[in-house]
């Protein structure tokens, strides 16, 4: 058990460096550090002090990541099975109220939950967990603790293929963490969907677009809509299930495409037409073969996965966002989004304007959109806010 807040080792931040600790921020970096007391070993639990002596918190430590601290507390908070039942069981509390009655969403979302450096999706019966933090996966045996306490959980699943692991300095594990990772039939409160816990991308299924599926349906009502990186095909399936005329999924994941399919049928939605296929070869013919539609979802993987790659995403999302917007008949509607954590609001705005101007456009702007409110930003943490869309109206 980690010690009482006034035995434990001190980190010492730099003079000035207290400042975005003070208005929230949960992060200290290695830089922003004057001095740490002796050898501290990796994962322990520090206080972490003002240059001029204030507390400013405890938090967990890696000397050998450039996020240094993870802040978990402003007072002294030992970091045991009841401080996890305390952070588990007010996110939980807040997805019930979300989602009244449903068992599917994503229950833990790290620092924005007080729980820095773990994602928990919960698919039915079945957690499944993240950590990017070598201090939580020094203590994932008490987070698994307390997630098995959660009435109608009956197994974990560590899904710790994420590259953020490498820069903690952590190995890639997936696995059963605990109790049995049966294939679930979960729900989005609309439709239902197969999930293999130890499969799929990510934990498993994209829940963070699933307000904005809910948000297509109405636009895809008696259209043509194409799906572009359909994955498991929820916005394909959203948009069939509303009624429209036909919808076309592209993905370059067969096993993907295979789930599209199964899923449909699992719902009894009328025929969609799947391509397995690269997405920015298949728009080109596409528009080769003068292809139109009412409605574009382009929704792709990260292209930054670090700020070095910001300059080249972007020439990407705009060549896949005018390419989508070329596609719409004289008037239609698109969703376009970009999940990269590196992508600011700012720039994914300048990159649809952009877009607009590249595909010959004119388009407005309906709704800015973001991830599904199991998904809560910390207000001083835009890192917690990664997925920016919007759904726009384009005219020729």
């Amino acid at each position: 058990m980690d010690s009482p807040n006034d035995s434990l080792p001190t980190i010492t931040l730099k003079p000035r460096e207290e400042r975005r600790l003070r208005h929230g921020h949960l992060w200290v970096f290695s830089n922003e550090i004057a001095r740490a007391d002796g050898e501290i070993p990796p994962g322990a639990l520090v206080r972490v002090m003002a240059g001029h002596g204030a507390p400013l918190g405890v938090g967990i430590y890696n000397p050998h990541s450039l996020i240094a601290v993870r802040m978990t507390s402003r007072a002294s908070a030992p970091l045991d099975l009841a401080w996890f039942r305390g952070r588990i069981g007010r996110a939980l509390a807040l997805r019930e109220k979300l989602f009244p009655g449903e068992r599917t969403y994503r229950l833990l979302h790290s620092e924005a939950d007080g729980v820095p450096g773990v994602i928990v999706d919960r698919f039915d019966r079945v957690a499944v967990v993240q950590i990017a933090a070598l201090g939580m996966e020094d203590r994932r045996e008490l987070l698994y603790d307390a997630l098995m306490e959660i009435e109608g959980i009956d197994g974990i699943v560590e899904r710790n293929d994420n590259p953020l692991r490498t820069l903690e300095g952590l190995p890639q594990r997936v696995g059963i963490g605990r109790g049995v990772a049966d294939p679930q039939i979960i729900s989005d409160g609309r439709l239902r969907y197969h999930l293999d816990p130890l499969g799929g991308q990510k934990t498993g299924f994209y829940l963070d677009q699933r307000a904005n599926r809910l948000a297509m349906r109405p636009f895809a009502a008696g259209g043509r809509v194409l799906d572009l990186f359909s994955n498991y095909g929820g916005f394909a399936l959203h948009a069939r299930d509303a009624g429209a005329s036909s919808v076309i999924a592209v993905d370059s994941s067969a096993l993907a495409v295979a789930e599209i399919e199964r899923n449909r049928v699992l719902n009894g939605i009328g025929p969609i037409e799947t391509r397995v296929a690269d997405v920015f070869s298949e728009l080109v013919e596409l528009q080769t073969a003068k292809e139109t539609f009412d409605v574009v979802i382009a929704d792709p993987p990260p292209f930054a996965r670090s700020k070095k790659n910001v300059v080249a995403a972007r020439k990407k999302y705009v060549e896949l966002f005018a390419g989508s917007l070329g596609l719409l008949g004289t008037s239609g509607f698109a969703f376009l989004a970009t999940c990269s954590h590196h992508i600011t609001r700012e720039t994914f705005l300048e990159i649809v304007r952009e877009s607009l101007f590249r595909a010959r456009r004119a388009g407005t702007i309906l709704e800015e959109r973001g991830a599904s409110p199991d998904h809560p930003v910390h207000p001083a943490m835009p890192e917690t806010g990664y997925l920016h869309g919007v759904i726009i109206r384009a005219e020729r």
